[in-house]
């Protein structure tokens, strides 16, 4: 192995590196599949704008969030299958700002049936940002008493409401675009911290994505819970996730199908690899992160073996201080897929328990290069 080779992978995987990558047996691959993660949920078909119209059309230059605004709030007991879904179409171009979805009735924002680049959905905010004490971090996510917006708050949209669908669009966050074209980080920000910049959050249950695009660097989607007992069930499809660091993470019943999950190069250090999941699923939780029947590819430029799968994410925990049974321990499965040479072995959780196969839930089934 050339010395630079080796030192790429040791950075990355840490402990890790000399670790297997466990592989499920048969029998415990099939309590890993879409239909076990879904459950009762039969995902409804998704809004087409070709059979019925549009309840509001939004061209550029006019706001997005004022059309959400418009859809009615959720009303208790209502919002499953079969029950009203305001669509909203929004015709090609970028549209810049923060959005907030929240507690409407069951929606979707449907783009470009063809393309997913013609509407963009962008903002370029990042954790480090300086704000006041008494301004809000996102119009979803107010954080009041800080002086950074954080990780939540830096998120392009959040998405805290069920039976929503995103359809054939992208959403974005371009903060550290400059950075990966050679530009500094801006003041107080780097590798080390203030560098996540979200692009789409999601806090519900029964949510489609579907032929969408979610290009980020740092934390790209964050599939969480409401609440510690709250269904999270996401599903995407068709769809392409792009980011460097932790770029898929949360707590939440997330599941990837037919899908590209790239990670991006250049904004790093040279020699600082990447790590895609980082669940950090409850120790009584037996469902986390499912990536099935996806493609794992890597831009040119990084080393082969130089991106790490995945890590849990011990949120919370500070360094030492895990406790089986008691703190986060991420579940993750990526099975039936392609994976690039990029592609290493699973890394030390966020506070930097080693990884081991006998304690972590990280696995993998019948994936191929």
């Amino acid at each position: 192995m050339k010395p630079l080779l080796a030192l790429a992978l040791l950075l990355v995987t840490g402990e890790s590196q000399a670790q297997p990558r466990p592989q499920l047996t048969p029998e415990q691959a099939a309590a890993h599949t879409v239909a076990a993660y879904l459950g009762d949920w039969k995902p409804a078909p998704l809004a087409d704008l070709a059979t019925s119209a549009a309840d509001f059309v939004v061209k550029p230059g006019e706001s997005v969030q004022a059309a959400i605004d418009q859809v009615p709030d959720k009303v208790p007991d209502q919002g499953k299958a079969g029950s009203r879904r305001w669509v909203i179409q929004l015709l090609p171009g970028t549209y810049r700002g923060p959005l907030c979805i929240k507690d409407k009735a069951p929606l979707a924002l449907v783009g470009a049936a063809l393309d997913a680049s013609a509407v963009v959905l962008v903002d370029n905010r990042f954790s480090g940002k300086p704000k006041a004490e008494n301004e809000a971090a996102h119009p979803c996510w107010p954080e009041l008493g800080k002086t950074t917006i954080g990780t939540s708050g830096s998120t392009s949209m959040l998405v805290a409401s069920d039976d929503v669908q995103l359809i054939s669009l992208t959403v974005a966050n371009d903060a550290m675009d400059g950075v990966r074209r050679g530009e500094a980080y801006p003041k107080g920000v780097g590798e080390s911290g203030g560098a996540q910049a979200v692009a789409l959050t999601l806090m519900g249950d029964r949510i489609q994505l579907d032929g969408v695009r979610l290009l980020g660097h740092q934390d790209t989607l964050y599939a969480k819970r409401r609440a510690p007992d709250a269904p999270a069930r996401q599903l995407v499809r068709h769809s392409l996730i792009a980011g460097d660091v932790d770029f898929i993470f949360g707590n939440a019943v997330l599941v990837i199908e037919h899908s590209t999950i790239l990670t991006r190069a250049n904004r790093r250090t040279p020699g600082h690899g990447g790590i895609i999941l980082a669940p950090s699923t409850a120790p009584d939780v037996t469902q986390g992160f499912l990536v099935t029947h996806s493609r794992l590819v890597g831009e040119p430029g990084i080393a082969p073996g130089g991106t790490s799968i995945g890590r849990a994410w011990d949120a919370g925990v500070k360094a030492g201080t895990w406790i089986a049974g008691t703190s986060p321990n991420g579940v993750a499965v990526v099975r039936d897929s392609e994976i690039g040479a990029h592609i290493g072995p699973w890394a030390a959780s966020t506070s930097r328990r080693p990884f081991d196969a006998s304690t972590n839930r990280l696995h993998e089934f019948n994936n191929r290069p």
